[in-house]
C-alpha cells in the first residue's frame, strides 16, 4: 500500500518533459518566443498541476520549480535559434509566496544555464491567490535588474486582476483564452480585448492573446491591438525541438501582413533610439542637441523596446547639486538604466484607432513609441498623436450613418470580406421597411425618422447581446449578421420584427391603430390601404465552408432572399449558401419561416 500523498518524497524532475509552442508577432508572424509547457504521466501523477500540488504540500515547491526551469531551459538550448528568441516559463505564484529570495538564488537560477538573463521571460500565474504582494514585486524586481523578463499569465480570470497589473508592470500581459475564444464574432469580447490592450499598451506592455485556434480569431485579435498570439491554429505544442520553426507564415491562409499607416509614417519624429547599457551623458547631450525631444526611447542590443528616458528626468538630475559632477565621472556607474521609465507603446502596423487608443488611456504621457514584435519602429510626439485623434474622429462621423449612427459603407465592405474567412456558422440578413413612403407622406419626415432610429436602437440591443454586426445601409435598408446556428438565428431575426411592430404603433394616432394602418396615395397615384409598419427580413445562411464565396454571392442571394420576403406573409425568407462554389437560384431552397 503507497504512502499517503503528503509524506511521500520529493517528485522525480526527470519524470517531466517539456513541449514547446510558439508565440508569434501578429503582423510578422516571425517567432517571437516559445512557451515551456511541462508533460508529465506516471502512476501517480496525470498532470503537472497534480506535481506541484504535492511539491507544495511537502513543502519542496521552490525546488522543484526550480528544477523544472533548469531542465526546461536546457532543453531548449538544443534549439538552434535559441539566441534570437524569448523562452516563456510559468512559475507558480505560490512558489516564492512569503517567502524571501536572495540576490545570489536569483543570479544562482539565471546564470549557467546556457540561456542569457534577457532570452528569458517568467509567468506569473494568478491561478492561485496572492499571500503578499510585496513578496512577488521584490522577486519580480530581482529578475528585471538581471535582465530576464516577466509576463502575467490567464490575465483576466485569476485572483487579482487589475491590482496584479498595476504592482507587477510585467513586460507581457498573457490575455486569456475565455476572452480570445470567438472573438471574431463576439463584439463584447472585441470592446473588452481593445480596452485591455489599451491598458496594457499605455502602461508600456506588450500583449499576448492565449488560446488562438482559428484564423478569424487571429485576424481579429491582431486587428484590435493584440501584438503576440500563441495557440493551436499556429502549432501545437511540440516535444521534438527539431520540430520547432522561426516563422509560422500557415496561420494566415491569404497573406496580408499590416504595415504602418501612410499618415502614421508621416507623422513620425525622426529620432533614434539609444541603447540600455550607454552612458546617462550621452542621453544629456542628446537632449541638449535636441531641444524639441521631450523623451528618448531605449531598446537593448536586441533592439527590444525596454522603456525610455525622460527628458524632465535628465533636467531634474543636471540641476541637482551633484548631477553635472556625476555625469562628468567616467568612473562612476552612471548608466541610462538609472533613469529608465515605462512608456506607452502600439503596435506600428496597427490600426489608427488601436494606436489613439494606446495614448489617450495613459496619464502624462510625453510621446509614443511604435513597436513591431517588440522591436523599437519610431516615435510620434504628443502633437502627432492629438492630430491622428482628431483625424480618426472626423473619419469616424464620415463612415456612421448621420442619423441612426450605425456602421455605414465601409464597414459593411469590411465585413463582407471578414465574412469569407470567418469560421463557424453565419447568418446574414437585409433589413427594410414595409409600407414606408406611405407613413412618411401621412405623418412627415420626422416620423419617419424616429421611426428609423427606433429600429437602430432595437439592433443595438442585437449588437450588445448577442455580438451583432449591425448597419445602415441608407434609407429604410439594414445589415444583421450574426454567428448562431440557424434556428436560433432565424428566431432572433423573429424576435426583432415582432418588437419593432409593437413598439412602432406608439406613432401612429389612436385611430390609425385601431384601423391596422393608413389610407395613402400609392406610387402610382393612386389611394389605397397600407398597414403598419413592419420589417421584411430576407436571410442567408452561410455554409461552415466559405472557400470558393464571394462578396457577390452573398449578396445575389441576399436581394434574392429579400425578394422573396415581401412577398411572405410574415416578412421573412430564409435561403442558405452551399459551399465551395458560386451559388445558383435554382440549387438554393427558399422558403418562409413557420
Amino acid at each position: 500500500m503507497s504512502a499517503p500523498l503528503e509524506r511521500s518524497p520529493m517528485p522525480n524532475i526527470r519524470d517531466v518533459d517539456f513541449a514547446y509552442q510558439p508565440i508569434i508577432g501578429t503582423s510578422s508572424l516571425r517567432v517571437h518566443g516559445f512557451e515551456a509547457l511541462a508533460r508529465i504521466d506516471t502512476s501517480e501523477f496525470s498532470h503537472i498541476h497534480d506535481f506541484l500540488n504535492h511539491s507544495y504540500s511537502i513543502g519542496k515547491l521552490r525546488e522543484a520549480e526550480t528544477g523544472l526551469l533548469r531542465s526546461a531551459i536546457s532543453k531548449f538550448c538544443e534549439f538552434p535559434e535559441k539566441h534570437f528568441v524569448r523562452l516563456f516559463c510559468n512559475v507558480d505564484n505560490r512558489t516564492y509566496d512569503g517567502l524571501p529570495l536572495h540576490k545570489a538564488s536569483v543570479v544562482e537560477l539565471l546564470e549557467g544555464t546556457g540561456l542569457p538573463a534577457a532570452n528569458l521571460c517568467l509567468e506569473i500565474s494568478e491561478r492561485h491567490p496572492m499571500q503578499s504582494f510585496d513578496t512577488i514585486r521584490q522577486i519580480v524586481e530581482m529578475l528585471m535588474a538581471h535582465g530576464a523578463h516577466v509576463a502575467l499569465d490567464d490575465f483576466g480570470i485569476g485572483n487579482s486582476g487589475l491590482h496584479m497589473l498595476l504592482n507587477l508592470e510585467p513586460h507581457y500581459v498573457k490575455i486569456d483564452r475565455t476572452f480570445i475564444a470567438g472573438i471574431a464574432s463576439s463584439t463584447r469580447k472585441q470592446a473588452i480585448v481593445a480596452k485591455l490592450c489599451g491598458l496594457a499598451h499605455a502602461l508600456g506592455f506588450q500583449t499576448v492573446a492565449e488560446g488562438v485556434e482559428n484564423e478569424s480569431d487571429f485576424r481579429m485579435s491582431r486587428d484590435i491591438g493584440c501584438d503576440l498570439a500563441q495557440g493551436f491554429h499556429i502549432a501545437k505544442p511540440t516535444t521534438n525541438i527539431r520540430e520547432l520553426s522561426v516563422v509560422y507564415g500557415q496561420t494566415l491562409t491569404v497573406s496580408s501582413t499590416p504595415r504602418m499607416s501612410p499618415r502614421v509614417a508621416e507623422l513620425l519624429t525622426p529620432v533614434e533610439p539609444v541603447y540600455l547599457d550607454q552612458p546617462l551623458r550621452d542621453v544629456a547631450d542628446t537632449f541638449k542637441e535636441r531641444p524639441d525631444l521631450r523623451l528618448l526611447p531605449v531598446i537593448d542590443r536586441n533592439r527590444n523596446v525596454q522603456g525610455a528616458v525622460l527628458e524632465e528626468d535628465v533636467r531634474r538630475l543636471m540641476l541637482s547639486d551633484f548631477g553635472r559632477s556625476l555625469l562628468a565621472n567616467k568612473g562612476m556607474d552612471t548608466r541610462i538604466g538609472k533613469l529608465l521609465r515605462r512608456c506607452p507603446v502600439a503596435d506600428a502596423n496597427g490600426t489608427v484607432e488601436a494606436i489613439v487608443n494606446s495614448y489617450v488611456t495613459a496619464d502624462g504621457a510625453q510621446g509614443l513609441i511604435l513597436i513591431s514584435d517588440g522591436h523599437y519602429a519610431g516615435y510620434l510626439n504628443n502633437n502627432a498623436v492629438l492630430r491622428l485623434a482628431a483625424e480618426r474622429e472626423v473619419n469616424v462621423a464620415r463612415e456612421q450613418n448621420p442619423l441612426t449612427r450605425l456602421a455605414g459603407a465601409e464597414s459593411i465592405q469590411r465585413h463582407w470580406d471578414n465574412l469569407l474567412v470567418l469560421k463557424g456558422p453565419r447568418m446574414v440578413a437585409f433589413l427594410d421597411f414595409d409600407n414606408f413612403k406611405a407613413f412618411n407622406d401621412s405623418y412627415g419626415f420626422a416620423s419617419g425618422d424616429r421611426a428609423l432610429l427606433m429600429f437602430a436602437g432595437l439592433l443595438r440591443r442585437l449588437e450588445k447581446s448577442r455580438g451583432a454586426f449591425v448597419a445602415h445601409i441608407g434609407g429604410d435598408d439594414f445589415l444583421l449578421s450574426m454567428g448562431l446556428p440557424e434556428s436560433e438565428g432565424e428566431q432572433a431575426v423573429r424576435d426583432l420584427q415582432l418588437r419593432f411592430a409593437q413598439d412602432v404603433e406608439s406613432l401612429y394616432t389612436a385611430d390609425d391603430r385601431g384601423k391596422g394602418g393608413i389610407t395613402a396615395i400609392d406610387r402610382f397615384g393612386v389611394a389605397r390601404f397600407f398597414p403598419l409598419l413592419q420589417i421584411s427580413a430576407g436571410v442567408v445562411h452561410l455554409s461552415q465552408n466559405r472557400a470558393g464565396m464571394t462578396r457577390e454571392d452573398i449578396v445575389e442571394q441576399l436581394n434574392a432572399a429579400k425578394a422573396a420576403a415581401k412577398r411572405a406573409e410574415n416578412g421573412l425568407a430564409v435561403r442558405r449558401l452551399p459551399e465551395r462554389k458560386r451559388a445558383r437560384a435554382s440549387s438554393i431552397q427558399t422558403r418562409n419561416a413557420a
